[in-house]
């Protein structure tokens, strides 16, 4: 079996799309409360410049991600998920290296993110891989943590 995670824009409304969104929402709304879903709808990543991620190991769906517009020059990192079997893999670390590719491709400057205190892994994982804690940007809740990364366009 491959240890190689492969993430990509796939569509958020296909078959596996659905399902995990529908297993994190589930998985928030126990740490949280409410239906888990923070607000997000398809819709939000069906608009350009917008994107939904899946990330599979042998074809296997093992996590997704979303990037949504706040404005021209930032975009919002959304639905951020790994299955709890595969944590740990280097999952949502492909998720992330996708969405930042697909900034860029976008021509956005930055990525934002928002999570809550409940989820010190993923917290901690994003500022691993490069994002800064910020002011929250988005919504009214009392448990956020909110981040950012700046791109920088690599020239070859």
């Amino acid at each position: 079996m491959s240890s190689i995670v492969l993430a990509a824009a796939e569509d958020v409304r296909s078959k596996d799309s659905e399902q995990l969104i529908k297993e994190l929402s589930e998985e928030l709304g126990l740490l949280y409360g409410g239906d888990g879903t923070a607000g997000f709808q398809p819709s939000d990543v069906e608009a350009p410049r917008s994107a939904f991620i899946v990330a599979r190991l042998d074809g296997y769906p093992v996590g997704c991600g979303a990037i949504r517009p706040l404005d021209d020059t930032s975009v919002e990192v959304k639905r951020m998920y790994t299955r709890s079997d595969f944590r740990r893999k280097g999952v949502a670390q492909a998720i992330l290296a996708e969405a930042e590719r697909l900034a860029l491709e976008f021509a956005y400057s930055n990525l934002k993110l928002q999570t809550g205190p409940k989820q010190p892994e993923a917290a901690a994982l994003y500022e691993r891989v490069g994002y800064y804690r910020i002011p929250i940007f988005h919504g009214d809740w009392d448990e956020v943590l909110a981040f950012q990364k700046d791109l920088v366009l690599k020239l070859v």
